[in-house]
């Protein structure tokens, strides 16, 4: 299906799109083409073709709201509300294996959400309610975890929340959208695997008109999910923890990085822009692993948001932004650029404390520093091109203040301690990461952190380990006051305040800066209120796994939570141990 068949059949009904008013189809198919969308003659296909006519429909190309929708998206594949109410966003998601081209003209076989990775663009605005009509359509169980959303309980899809669903089976998710920002969705069954097979996908909040600057608001934007992928030399994705024992103890101990980077499922993508008009980029790192610093060069970067939205002031962020796994950032920059020519935005490495492994005769295993950690070289990531059209450059009209942040008030705050570590790698290749000693499977009711509804606690997240680990908490939000490093005998070597007041999921928890015996603290406040909106009842969640009941909500029944999750979001020190949860009662 070539894009002027598309764009006639769009344009035939769309009667207030401003292109098709003009007639003018030779513009749209140009903008179209920037975007190498869905042709035939393109190296890659969007979803093994199932990004159609529908898809775009679905989105009312023929209105301006739809267009500038479709503009942003920048190839996400694009879904159909099926409810008419303006304050119901309702879909159909299935989950099932395709044959995707991330890599041009070679099909990999992959985990898919509706036929395509990553998967659709999930889009509402703050008090929507959002119902995902979901069918598990692979071969093992799977669920699906709204990473950032403050939502009930039982909606969360963690093992923590929900029974996995089985291959065949269905589930539906409905909960109100409370927040605006850009968050993600992913599995929370066996996650280092399906989301490194394309099981991921960005869900877009947006303000309501009157509570964001005018602004912000008209500059055009783009979602840019970042991703990278393991494959072999077949295109395939890579056999999970394969290799000899060394590179085997590697993928666990620094997480799997891939080997091919993308940005919205393509490989080197091209994106058109006009030198001088500012823009606006929504963007989450999806890695398993990789920590994303994402250069532009020659341009100053200004972030307005994060995790949680908009933040109190923007910053200048210089030429990059930086971006661990799970987190998202909100930034604004003006493109300059002369008529005509290039740009490539470029991954740059950063210092994450990687090892490596030796293995002795004898069987000991050997663990030291990697001395490229932080000096890998750059990666191009994508392509810009500066229209013709050119103009002076404008300046970012940001308002002094964006929004009010109340700080959480941590003058009763219970401290709770928690330490990051792993045991010693072993010549058979396995290696526990741990939380305050255990692996997941160990952790029991017991062991777990509580927490009323409506307490304040402050967290004191200990990294005992000589690599950073990015902690993500599931169903709130919380404030990042500061991190202290300390020597072997506990004495504060240095504090680095937090660098503004914001709302956030994760934040990087830095390896510590000497040897064994010295630690990196980061201490975090959280309020374990509910969203407005929501009740206690909702956020309740205690009993460990034994407890879970799935909801039914065509029946009525809510289900119920036996806690909530907190991680390291390198997937594979998550899913080989790092992870705990913390009970909530009313």
């Amino acid at each position: 299906m070539k894009i002027v068949t598309i764009t006639t059949s769009l344009l035939c009904c769309a009667f207030a799109l401003p292109f098709a008013v003009a007639g003018d189809v030779q513009q749209f198919t140009k903008y179209a083409d920037s975007m190498e969308f869905i042709k035939t003659d393109s190296p890659w296909r969007w979803g093994n073709d199932n990004l159609d006519l529908q898809h775009i429909a679905g989105i009312h190309l023929e209105t301006y709201d739809g267009y500038q929708a479709f503009t942003e998206a920048f190839g996400l594949q694009q879904l159909v509300d099926i409810n008419p109410d303006p304050h119901i966003v309702e879909i159909n998601l299935e989950a099932r294996e395709d044959y995707v081209e991330m890599v041009p003209g070679v099909p990999s076989k992959v985990y898919t959400y509706n036929g395509a990775v990553p998967g659709p663009l999930i889009r509402g605005t703050v008090g929507d309610t959002l119902i995902v009509h979901f069918t598990n359509n692979l071969p093992e169980p799977t669920t699906i975890h709204w990473h950032g959303l403050r939502l009930p309980a039982d909606m969360d899809g963690s093992s923590m929340s929900q029974n996995p669903i089985p291959p065949g089976e269905s589930f539906t998710y409905e909960f109100e959208l409370k927040e605006a920002s850009l968050f993600w969705y992913h599995p929370h069954v066996r996650s280092n695997e399906q989301v490194e097979k394309g099981l991921a996908g960005a869900l877009l909040v947006s303000e309501k008109k009157e509570s964001v600057n005018s602004f912000i608001r008209a500059t055009e934007q783009k979602i840019l999910v970042l991703d990278d992928v393991l494959l072999d030399e077949h295109g395939q994705v890579e056999e999970f923890f394969t290799g000899t024992t060394e590179e085997v103890l590697l993928k666990k101990i620094d997480g799997r990085s891939g080997n091919t980077l993308l940005v919205n499922g393509r490989e080197m993508p091209t994106l058109h822009v006009k030198s001088g008009v500012p823009m606006r980029w929504r963007m989450v790192n999806i890695a398993n692993t990789r920590f994303m610093r994402v250069v532009v060069p020659g341009h100053e970067l200004t972030r307005i948001g994060g995790d949680g939205g908009l933040l109190e002031m923007a910053f200048q962020d210089g030429e990059d932004v930086f971006l661990v796994p799970g987190q998202r950032a909100d930034i604004m920059f003006v493109p300059k650029g002369e008529p005509g020519s290039e740009l490539i935005v470029y991954w740059k490495d950063s210092v994450r404390g990687r090892h490596t492994i030796d293995i002795m005769d004898n069987g000991m295993v050997m663990m030291g520093d990697d001395e490229m950690d932080g000096d890998y070289p750059d990666i191009p990531l994508m392509r810009l091109i500066f229209e013709k059209n050119y103009k002076p450059a404008k300046e970012l009209e940001l308002p002094e203040q964006l929004r009010t942040i109340e700080a959480i008030d941590t003058t009763d705050a219970t401290e709770i301690t928690l330490t990051f570590d792993h045991s010693m790698p072993m010549a058979d290749g396995t290696i526990k990461f741990l939380i305050n000693g255990k692996t997941f499977s160990e952790v029991t009711s017991d062991d777990a952190p509580d927490a009323q509804v409506g307490e304040i606690q402050i967290w004191n997240l200990v990294n005992m380990t000589g690599g950073d680990h990015p902690f993500h908490l599931h169903g709130f939000f919380f404030q990042v006051l500061e991190t202290l490093y300390k020597d072997q005998e506990g004495n504060v070597l240095e504090v680095v305040p937090a660098p503004q007041l914001e709302n956030v999921d994760m934040v990087n928890l830095p390896s510590r800066n000497g040897p064994a015996g010295s630690v990196s603290l980061t201490r975090i406040a959280i309020d374990f209120s509910p969203a407005e909106g929501l009740t206690g009842a909702d956020i309740e969640a205690n009993g460990g796994v034994a407890v879970i009941e799935d909801a039914d909500l065509a029946m009525g029944k809510r289900g119920r939570s036996g806690g909530w999750q907190f991680h390291c979001h390198i997937l594979e020190h998550a899913d080989t141990g790092m992870m705990s949860f913390v009970e909530v009662f009313q």
